[in-house]
């Protein structure tokens, strides 16, 4: 990913986090619409990435609707072949499903993260993948 894209990115959820954290809804409707333009905008260009899919996912507050903006990030990520993208999106939707209390599903996409999680270099990210799987068999 090129850096501007990521700082991009970057800036953006940092606002919607800063407007969350002072309960300011109009600022964090209106970043949350920035980061919805700049994915439509990359949609299907060179520019398209999971990161900006899986960050929209995560601010997104209707869960059917993430889930649905999870597959997409989930797409891109498997198209551009990026192992680590892959994992963390499967992580996402499997602690959106525990959210929903839709336990099995949950399991399954966290066993998916895992599976992907084998292939990355991202210790942080794997034991984070293995952790909440362990919370999930453990439970």
């Amino acid at each position: 990913m090129k850096a501007p894209l990521y700082n991009e990115i970057l800036n953006i959820c940092q606002n919607i986090a800063n407007a969350s954290e002072k309960d300011d809804n109009d600022a964090r409707n209106s970043a949350c619409g920035e980061l919805q333009k700049l994915c439509a905008n990359n949609q299907n260009s060179p520019k398209d990435h999971p990161l900006q899919w899986e960050a929209l996912a995560d601010f997104t507050d209707d869960g059917d609707q993430a889930m649905d903006i999870y597959q997409i990030a989930l797409s891109v990520a498997e198209k551009l072949k990026l192992e680590t993208f892959i994992a963390s999106v499967y992580l996402a939707m499997a602690q959106r499903q525990q959210e929903f209390e839709e336990s099995s599903k949950a399991l399954e996409y966290a066993t998916m993260a895992n599976s992907a999680a084998q292939n990355i270099s991202s210790e942080e990210l794997k034991q984070e993948v293995q952790e909440f799987l362990s919370t999930l068999t453990n439970g």
